[in-house]
C-alpha cells in the first residue's frame, strides 16, 4: 500500500492492532504502525482522525487527563454485535 491508503484500509489495520495490543495507544504509536504496515507518509493527521473514529465507534476510550498528551485505551466493554 502507499502513503495515501484509503481510510477503510487504515482503520482495518488499526482495529486489528488495537485488538492485538490492548495497552495504551498514542498518535505516535499509530504513526509507527502505519509506516510499518502501509509505508512512509504523513501519518499524523490520519492517525488522529482514525483514533477519533474508533472513539466514536466505542472501541477506544480517550484519556486526556494530561493536557499535554492524548492516550487511548481499549474499551473493554465494547460489543461489536450490540448489547442486550
Amino acid at each position: 500500500m502507499t502513503a495515501v491508503a484509503a481510510p477503510a484500509a487504515r482503520l482495518a489495520v488499526l482495529r486489528a492492532a488495537v485488538g492485538d495490543y490492548q495497552g495504551e495507544w498514542t498518535t505516535r504509536m499509530v504513526q509507527r504502525l502505519y509506516v510499518t504496515k502501509l509505508g512512509r507518509g504523513p501519518w499524523r493527521r490520519p492517525a488522529r482522525q482514525d483514533m477519533a473514529q474508533l472513539v466514536r465507534e466505542g472501541l477506544l476510550i480517550l484519556d486526556d487527563t494530561d493536557p499535554g498528551r492524548r492516550v487511548y485505551h481499549l474499551n473493554r466493554i465494547h460489543t461489536s454485535g450490540g448489547a442486550r
